[in-house]
């Protein structure tokens, strides 16, 4: 097959590069190449949102990526990329026509509305052309964890879904969401985020720079998360009530940039209040190559995300063979089997997250055995090739089959 992705606010090269990058541009990256590897044909028409980026990259054999210009040539948050997605549309209307592809694969809502819009203008897309619509969160889902009400999105997420072929969510709560809209079961599917279970395992070394080794032996906790809104306050909070261990949090900007980081500069304020700042580390970002080395000098990997739609760092913590605990909210309730591979816990206040810690802690024998069940899990359930045929079994599905399409030739006939 010939496949559009449509990614207009992400693209999947800093990813492909090894870059830190969103979970988003992982997702396109890794599904892209894998696609590829069965033997189809992808093409990632994502918005250009730097000057230097060339109008068309290879990203391996079988991928492509393609830069559309719509709006300045600069990142753009996500209601700010809204705004272009009419000239996004009409430009991947222009490309898909000169190169019509067998499927159309949108990530994102604003995605979502431009691949909708440009099918039904480009010539050579026809309403045989099937088009799946990718949410890898649902503001009524976000509304839940109490993030922000966008009701303007709520509709616009709930006429996608209906308009889209197939629909692919990240979990069973984002499935149930959908039906909450009225979407029938059967239009949606549940196919996960994956993990490189080639580049995260358990065997290999373990980072050593000066700040990543282990101080004084202490037990480490780690945890990718953000800085605002991703959980690091009750993370730093919960220390406390784990005066044996030491946390290393793997967000916000580079190190060298921290001390002008108001997030940043508010948690380090938090850890000194609460007596913990010398057992507390903010990393600013770290390289892909770099993560599964320092992964492995951790002892527990913990989430006390409200919502995480993608729950990638549950699964490269798991795949290192590292017992997690986690919140038990979107793409985690798939992810950790409670009680077999980590905890799910009801919330993330500091007492509950400290109590769990600690009982990890004082427990090496069960530490080993969810870390065990985690790299098998990983390895066995949700490895991106895996993603990928079953995204390839989506597409399958959405396509009109043999018999459909000679009784359509037939009806012609008469």
């Amino acid at each position: 097959m010939k496949i559009a992705l449509v990614a207009e606010h992400t693209s999947p090269l800093p990813a492909h590069k090894g870059e830190p990058t969103c979970g988003e541009s992982v997702h396109i990256a890794s599904v892209s190449r894998h696609l590829a590897k069965l033997g189809h044909r992808v093409t990632v028409y994502s918005r250009k949102d730097a000057e230097d980026l060339p109008g068309r990259s290879r990203m391996g054999r079988g991928v492509n990526v393609e830069y559309l210009t719509a709006g300045p040539h600069y990142t753009l948050g996500e209601h700010e990329v809204s705004e272009h997605t009419g000239t996004f549309a009409s430009a991947l209307a222009t490309r898909l026509g000169e190169d019509t592809p067998d499927v159309i694969h949108a990530f994102g809502w604003t995605s979502g509305l431009a691949a909708l819009s440009a099918a039904r203008t480009a010539e050579g897309v026809t309403e045989d052309t099937p088009i799946v619509q990718t949410f890898h969160s649902l503001n009524a889902s976000e509304q839940r964890a109490g993030l922000p009400e966008r009701q303007e999105r709520v509709r616009l997420e709930a006429a996608i879904a209906g308009r889209a072929d197939a629909v692919i969510v990240n979990s069973a709560d984002q499935r149930f969401e959908l039906a909450r809209m009225g979407l029938p079961r059967t239009r949606v599917s549940v196919v996960p985020y994956g993990v490189d279970t080639d580049h995260f395992t358990v065997e290999g070394g373990v980072a050593t720079e000066p700040w990543k080794g282990r101080r004084e032996e202490r037990p480490r906790i780690i945890s990718v998360t953000g800085l605002a809104g991703g959980g690091a306050d009750a993370l730093i909070e919960a220390m406390v009530r784990v005066p044996e261990a030491e946390l290393v949090i793997v967000a916000g900007p580079a190190p060298i940039e921290l001390a002008l980081d108001d997030d940043a500069r508010r948690l380090e304020l938090l850890a000194k209040e609460a007596g913990v700042d010398d057992r507390v580390t903010l990393t600013g970002p770290v390289d892909r190559k770099e993560m599964p080395r320092l992964l492995r000098s951790a002892d527990i990997y913990v989430s006390a995300a409200p919502y995480d739609p993608y729950g990638g760092g549950l699964l490269e913590a798991m795949a290192c063979g590292l017992p997690v605990v986690a919140t038990a909210v979107g793409s985690a309730t798939g992810a950790v089997l409670d009680g077999t591979t980590g905890i799910l816990l009801r919330s993330a206040r500091p007492e509950a997250l400290g109590a769990a810690l600690r009982g990890l802690i004082s427990e090496p024998t069960m530490r080993s055995a969810y870390g065990i069940a985690g790299a098998d899990r990983a390895e066995s359930r949700f490895t991106w090739q895996r993603v990928a045929a079953e995204t390839e079994r989506v597409y399958t599905r959405a396509r009109p089959q043999e018999d459909e399409l000679l009784a359509a030739v037939g009806d012609d006939a008469h």
